[in-house]
């Protein structure tokens, strides 16, 4: 076909296809590892997602930094990846940059601070904080993602969630520059913050050891009971609602155990999708329409999704 000739929908893709060669050239001679056509079904904990067009695991912060600003020069979408929970990519993959923190896990206690780069995953906290004789990061125990994205969502339990114990955030800014944020303003509130509102990359962060005790083998006794730890899942679907739990409205609706090919709402918890082996994202995605359709149609209550589906 005459290119002169060619749907316009197709010319804008070679032309983002040429700014993606240009970015991963570019990202290529940074320190760290540019891979091509990345399987993104290998970096979540629902192993789904079709190919990166460019997965780039940078060495340092400043390759970080260094590779974000190259894709807003060139205007190449560009994804954080941290440790790939409540995360939901595309089969078709993702056309763009997906930059994985997963190397950038420096963490140091000092004083009654915790020092940590974006990608350290929660469980290396906890255990740093245990080898200090601290167990107030006890509360995080089994919770399967790094510390930029706990940040950002403000993750936690029913109890604490960690945007209380942040003293300092420091985050990459819309125009290219480096911030440091209190954690009073970062506008923490259920699974949610302004870091994340904002799209704002988090470098690390400076957590306070409070001093605070939890039960850790408890909550991952409790969790172990309540959670289908034995299948790959993104973790809770949907954010809980004011009254029921999400959970419990899908239940209601009929939904638990519910299966759209190799994907299924889990038996022991309604909220949480799992993936009995080949799951597609497609397949994701129809469950999570048909149950916030069931539970609106019954309820009036229109569910919100706690993972994030990136599209393609």
């Amino acid at each position: 076909m005459d290119g002169d000739h060619e749907p316009v929908a197709f010319l804008r893709g070679r032309k983002l296809l040429r700014r993606i060669d240009i970015v991963c050239s570019s990202t290529d001679s940074l320190p760290g590892e540019l891979r091509r056509g990345e399987p993104l079904s290998d970096h979540t904990t629902i192993q789904v997602g079709g190919p990166a067009e460019g997965f780039f695991l940078p060495a340092s912060k400043e390759s970080l930094i260094e590779a974000i600003r190259t894709c807003r020069e060139h205007g190449v979408p560009y994804f954080i990846l941290g440790r790939g929970s409540n995360t939901l990519f595309s089969d078709s993959g993702y056309r763009g940059l997906v930059i994985s923190t997963e190397h950038l896990a420096s963490c140091t206690i000092s004083d009654n601070y915790l020092l940590a780069d974006s990608g350290v995953s929660l469980t290396a906290l906890v255990s740093l904080a245990n080898t200090h004789d601290s167990y107030c990061l006890d509360f995080l125990a089994g919770i399967p993602g790094s510390l930029g994205g706990a940040i950002a969502m403000n993750a936690g339990i029913k109890e604490r969630s960690i945007g209380e114990i942040v003293k300092k955030v420091s985050v990459l800014t819309a125009n290219g520059t480096l911030e440091s944020i209190d954690g009073d303003a970062c506008d923490f509130s259920y699974r949610t913050s302004s870091i994340l509102k904002l799209r704002l990359p988090v470098l690390g962060a400076r957590l306070f050891l409070d001093g605070k005790t939890y039960d850790r083998e408890r909550l991952l006794s409790r969790r172990a009971a309540t959670q289908p730890v034995g299948f790959p899942s993104a973790g809770c679907t949907f954010k809980n609602p004011i009254g029921p739990s999400a959970g419990e409205l899908i239940e209601r609706v009929g939904l638990k155990g519910f299966r759209v090919g190799m994907a299924k709402v889990s038996d022991i918890h309604a909220n949480f999708i799992i993936n009995l082996g080949g799951a597609s994202s497609a397949e994701i995605r129809r469950i999570i329409d048909i149950a916030r359709q069931k539970v609106y149609k019954s309820f009036h209550i229109l569910l919100d999704l706690e993972i994030e589906v990136v599209d393609g």
